[in-house]
C-alpha cells in the first residue's frame, strides 16, 4: 500500500512540474528555443531565448540556450568562412599563384588559425560542430605548413 502511495505522489509531483512548465510562458519559450537549438536553427533559438529571459530573468534553461546558440553561431560562421576561403584558394591556384596570391593565402591561413583560438569551447556544444571547426583549422594549418 505504501508503495502505491509513493508512486502516486511521484506521478503527481511530475505532473505538477509539467503543468508549471506548460503554463509558464517563459519556460514554454525556453523549451521551444531548445528545440530550435537542437534543430540547428540558432538565430530562432537566440530570439526565443531572449524573449524567455525578458519574461523571467532567472530562467536558466533560456540563459543556457542563449549562450550555447551564440557559441554555435560563432562556430558555424567560422566553418562557413573557412569553406569560402578554401574555395577562393582553389580558384587562385587554378590560374597559377602569384606572389600577391601567395600572401593572400598566407593571410587567410593565419586568420583562420587565429580565429579558431578565439572560439570558446563548451561541453554543451554540439560535438559535430566542434569537430568540423577543428578539421577546418587543421586544414588551414596543414596548408600553411606545406606552402610556407
Amino acid at each position: 500500500m505504501k508503495n502505491k502511495i509513493s508512486i502516486f505522489i511521484a506521478i503527481f509531483i511530475i505532473a505538477l512540474f509539467g503543468l508549471f512548465f506548460y503554463s509558464d510562458n517563459s519556460y514554454k519559450l525556453a523549451l521551444e528555443a531548445k528545440f530550435y537549438y537542437e534543430s540547428k536553427e540558432y538565430e530562432k533559438a537566440i530570439n526565443l531565448s531572449q524573449k524567455a529571459l525578458d519574461l523571467d530573468a532567472y530562467n536558466k534553461m533560456a540563459a543556457t540556450t542563449l549562450n550555447q546558440s551564440k557559441a554555435a553561431i560563432k562556430f558555424s560562421s567560422y566553418i562557413k568562412n573557412g569553406k569560402e576561403y578554401l574555395d577562393r584558394i582553389k580558384k587562385m591556384s587554378q590560374n597559377g599563384v602569384s606572389k600577391a596570391d601567395n600572401e593572400r593565402i598566407k593571410m587567410m591561413c593565419d586568420v583562420m588559425i587565429e580565429d579558431f583560438e578565439s572560439l570558446k569551447n563548451s561541453a554543451l556544444l554540439n560535438d559535430e560542430l566542434k569537430s568540423e571547426a577543428l578539421k577546418m583549422k587543421e586544414a588551414f594549418a596543414k596548408l600553411k605548413n606545406e606552402l610556407f
